[in-house]
Order: C-alpha cells, then structure tokens, then sequence
C-alpha cells in the first residue's frame, strides 16, 4: 500500500513537472523568471526542479513564475498538486497509527475471551483436519485459535471463522499473541519436526503448565520432539501405513478404526471420570458406552481385565460410544 502511494505521488509530480515545461517552452516563454539564469532557458530540469520545491514548500524563491499564465499554473495546478501530495502523506502516516492502534485493540479484546483455549500451529492439511475434528466434537470455536505464516491458509481460516494469526509459531512474541499463558493446549502440525520442536520449546517457557501435542514427521526425530515438551507426539506416516497394512486382510475391523479416528460418522473414541452412580459398578454394566479401558492412578486395566474390575471413586472410563 506504501509502494503504491509513493508511485502514486511520483507520478503525479512527474505529470506536473511535463506540463509545466511543456507550457513554458510552446506557450508561455519567458514566463518562469530564474534569478540564477540570465538566458532565461527554463529547461527540463528547471522544471522538476520548481515542481519538486514547491509542492515539498521548500520554496527558495530561485525561480518565480512572473507571467500571468505561469501564475495561474502555479495557483491552480502547482498549489492543489501540493495539498494532495501532503494529504496522501498525511493518510499514509494516519493510516499506520490507525492500523496500529486497531492490532492492538483486537488483541486485547482476543486476549479477554480467551480462556484455557487451544493453540493450532500450523493450517494446512493436518492442521485443518484438527480443527474439522474439534468442531464436530463440540468445541467452541471462539476459543480455537491458528497460527499460520501463509496468508492464503489464513484467509482461508479467516473465511470459516477461525481466529487466525499471521506469523511464526516458533517466535514468543506470536505466542503471546494468542494468549498462550492462558492456553489449555497447543497442537503442533507443521511438516518440519525442527520447527515442532523450537514451537515445544517456546510455549513450554512461556507456559510450563500447557499440554502440547506434536506431529513427528519421522520417526527417529520422536525422542527429540519428546525432549520439547510434547506430552503426546502423532506420526501421521506411521498410523496411516499401518491402516493401510490393517486393510489387507482386515477390511471391516479397519472401518471401525476409522470410524473411531473420524467423530463425524459411526462411533467415537471418549473418555470420563465414573459417576457416583457408577461406583461399585462393573464395566459392563454401564449403559450406552463400551468400556475398553479404566485408568486408576498409574494403574491401567485393558478390555481383556475389565470383568475383573469394580470401578472406584476417581477411576477414568475410556469408552467407544455412538455418534449422535
């Protein structure tokens, strides 16, 4: 916008400058005074040189226009011309504190509807399947913000009205900007794991309480994205190949699986802490859900144990359940 301005301007003096040579060399000679020049040649560069000071009001009085139709030149075209160039100068300068002030109004009002949000970084394939798959589990989505340093994948965010943020998630002053110390979770989906990595280690400083999932692109890179502060690390490559393996022979049972991986249709994967209702109870007694896992403490009890289990007061069901 800038650039465009200053081409604008230039033009524009450019255009005042021609028609001022033009009219005083075919029309008008003579009618330019030059203190400095007996001869009295107004010459291309006499030309831009008026020009220039005048709209700028330098204005050394070196050359004066002494003819009738330089003054009136001078007073209709030269004077405006003026007030243009210094009103677009003017709004440009506004323009930048009104901009300014407008960012930081936004972020302040961000800043107080946000609470224990989650953080994406990242919204390209990966990172728009996360925020699809939150969406159709209910997620409010007033407290998801993305982080993305493509415009385009911004705008496309902006588009489906997900508040997005344009720059590097790896940078702490964008991290602040999305309110990471208030921030439940943050989810890493960049295709570089050296860049997951630098972003673990940012929201980690920044808030050593947040829950950090991170996509590994390799699998030999885990431990490193692990040592950042990753409580939970996905390797897309590595889940999709073994579907894939899965599919061969297993063609109902990988259907299933996807159906878990995807809440939108047929059952979904869930989990809760037991109701009072529930204490004393037998997994399998409860109804609606199918228990395949109750945590205790450090204690897992797989589908295999759950008929020899009686769930306890501060137990955690992991359950399939049906989509509605």
């Amino acid at each position: 916008m800038v650039a465009i301005r200053l081409v604008l301007v230039m033009t524009f003096i450019l255009i005042l400058t021609f028609t001022l040579w033009f009219l005083e060399n075919y029309f008008d000679p003579g009618g330019m005074l030059d203190h400095n020049d007996p001869t009295g040649v107004f010459s291309f560069i006499d030309a831009i040189y008026f020009t220039m000071v005048t709209v700028t009001t330098v204005g050394y009085g070196d050359i004066v226009p002494v003819s009738p139709l330089a003054r009136m030149f001078d007073a209709l075209f030269i004077t405006p011309g003026r007030m243009f160039v210094w009103l677009i100068f003017i709004g440009t300068a506004y323009q930048f504190v009104y901009q300014q002030y407008r960012e930081e109004w936004e972020l302040k009002k961000l800043h107080k509807k946000l609470n224990n949000h989650i953080i994406i970084c990242g919204y390209g394939m990966t990172g728009q399947a996360v925020v699809d798959e939150l969406l159709n589990k209910k997620y409010d989505i007033d407290q998801l913000v993305v982080i993305e340093n493509n415009e385009e994948f911004i705008r496309y965010a902006a588009d489906n009205n997900i508040t997005a943020l344009l720059g590097n998630a790896s940078k702490e002053n964008i991290l602040k900007k999305a309110a990471i110390e208030k921030a439940q979770t943050i989810i890493i989906t960049t295709g570089r794991d050296d860049t997951n990595v630098l972003i673990g280690l940012s929201a980690k400083n920044l808030n050593p309480d947040i829950s950090i999932i991170s996509r590994a692109n390799e699998i030999e890179n885990k431990k490193l994205v692990r040592q950042s502060g990753a409580d939970y690390i996905i390797t897309p490559s590595i889940t999709g190949g073994r579907l894939m393996v899965l599919a061969i022979k297993n063609k109902l049972s990988t259907k299933l699986l996807d159906d878990l991986l995807t809440s939108r249709y047929g059952v979904d994967v869930n989990e809760r802490e037991v109701t009072m209702e529930e204490i004393g109870k037998k997994p399998k007694d409860i109804l609606k859900i199918v228990v395949i896992e109750v945590n205790r403490g450090d204690t897992i009890y797989p589908a295999s144990e759950l008929d020899n289990v009686t769930l306890e007061k501060g137990d955690w069901l992991v359950f399939i359940e049906k989509v509605i």
